[in-house]
């Protein structure tokens, strides 16, 4: 949790309720502790110590593993003592390191749940995970930290996995998937109904085309 008072900056700054209130417009920043919210506009209630924010809403933040955290999005409404809030928008996504990955998880969607320390985290609407493994789409998601795992389900489509692995690309679909991120357990489990496919380049097709081009480069040489 935070702790120490939560300082407001902006370009300007107006104050109400004696303030209880204060709206700041203009470059605007909340800080406390390790959370720190910048925005156009930007509302800050001093009893609850929440956010109300809007316009090129970023949210960074850190685990008590001390993993970074990045938020974005249109709108954003967040209690900086509960370490609980929303964040939504056309433009709304996350970027989160994981424990023991070299390259962070990108979340896409239109509607994202963060709670406290990040224990777990809820994507709704066009929901768009990126990996350095592939890329897997979902009516939902949701992270759970303790397994560094994200579980989808189908609610209006399947969720579907765009993934690579040895040189193959695999897309598949289900009623239901567990994708695993942390380095010594990378996988993804699907439940119900599971359909795809698997493509694979043709190694020996591709060493014959190169030995064609090499001849025929040969050929033109001599002449």
């Amino acid at each position: 949790m935070t702790s120490g008072k939560t300082v407001i900056t902006g370009e300007e700054m107006e104050i109400r309720r004696s303030g209880d209130i204060t709206i700041s417009r203009g470059n605007s920043k909340a800080v406390n502790g390790r959370n720190t919210i910048k925005a156009d506009v930007m509302t800050y209630d001093k009893k609850n110590d929440a956010v109300d924010a809007s316009g090129n809403v970023k949210l960074f933040s850190k685990t008590d593993d001390g993993e970074p955290l990045k938020a974005f999005g249109d709108f954003a409404d967040y209690n900086l003592k509960s370490e609980k809030g929303k964040l939504w928008g056309k433009k709304s996504y996350i970027e989160y390191f994981m424990k023991n990955s070299e390259a962070p998880l990108k979340l896409n969607a239109k509607e994202i749940y963060l709670d406290k320390n990040i224990e777990t985290l809820s994507a709704y609407k066009n929901v768009e995970i990126i990996t350095a493994s592939g890329t897997i789409t979902s009516d939902n998601a949701v992270f759970d930290k303790k397994t560094y795992s994200v579980f989808m389900e189908k609610d209006q489509k399947r969720p579907v996995a765009d993934v690579y692995y040895d040189g193959r690309n695999g897309i598949y679909e289900a009623d239901a998937m567990t994708f695993y991120n942390a380095d010594d357990k990378k996988k993804i489990v699907m439940n119900g109904n599971v359909s795809g496919k698997i493509e694979m380049e043709d190694g020996m097709k591709e060493e014959e085309k190169t030995e064609d081009k090499t001849k025929k480069k040969r050929k033109q040489d001599k002449k």
